[in-house]
């Protein structure tokens, strides 16, 4: 499998540093590297340890640096995500469309680059990439939080790779099915009706 890099730039909401690093940790990824953070501490936060809800060994193994060339050492590809087309940037993408025939040629580092939450990438960061990758949203509420844009972005990609594969479903013991609550319901409800009426039927 490629080396998959997910880097931040200039993120100013240090809950998002959490956010992401559950997204990716639940996709099976952990190198994480923040460009110019608002927060110089924003891996120890205690906002972004909470919303990190358990993947302390990503916000741990994370990098800041200063500049985006030190968080692109050793990567070959890099993918912007950009909900705007530059006019003279890269090419723009799906994630579907771009990450499943890039993962048939195994690049050795890809990246995925994410601007900060208000004002995104900046043209000269965008004009570096090899895409930029925007995710199919309702034209009329584009809005992704980064967390989530991440969520998306390192699904498609750990999908583009094969995925999981099939696993079983874990033991349900005696846990209640759902679906057979409402049925045992709506097959009593007709014996509540029958019982308050004195057997007098009522049309619905």
């Amino acid at each position: 499998m490629p080396r998959t890099r997910f880097i931040l730039i200039e993120t100013s909401h240090a809950g998002n540093v959490g956010g992401v690093a559950r997204a990716m940790k639940v996709m099976g990824f952990d190198d994480l590297v923040l460009v110019r953070p608002r927060w110089s501490n924003v891996l120890r936060r205690e906002e972004t340890i909470q919303r990190a809800s358990g993947a302390l060994d990503v916000l741990h193994n994370a990098r800041i640096v200063e500049t985006l060339d030190e968080a692109l050492e050793g990567m070959t590809h890099l993918c912007a995500t950009a909900m705007v087309a530059r006019d003279f940037g890269p090419p723009t993408r799906t994630p579907r469309q771009h990450l499943s025939p890039l993962a048939q040629t195994a690049p050795d580092g890809v990246a995925f680059l994410f601007g900060s939450e208000r004002f995104g990438m900046s043209n000269d960061d965008v004009y570096r990439c090899h895409v930029a990758l925007r995710i199919p949203t309702d034209p009329a509420f584009g809005s992704l939080n980064l967390a989530s844009a991440v969520q998306v972005i390192a699904y498609e990609w750990r999908e583009a790779l094969g995925g999981w594969g099939e696993t079983e479903a874990p033991p349900q013991g005696d846990a209640v099915d759902a679906t057979a609550v409402p049925a045992r319901a709506d097959a009593q409800r007709p014996r509540n009706l029958m019982s308050a009426t004195n057997g007098r039927e009522i049309s619905s």
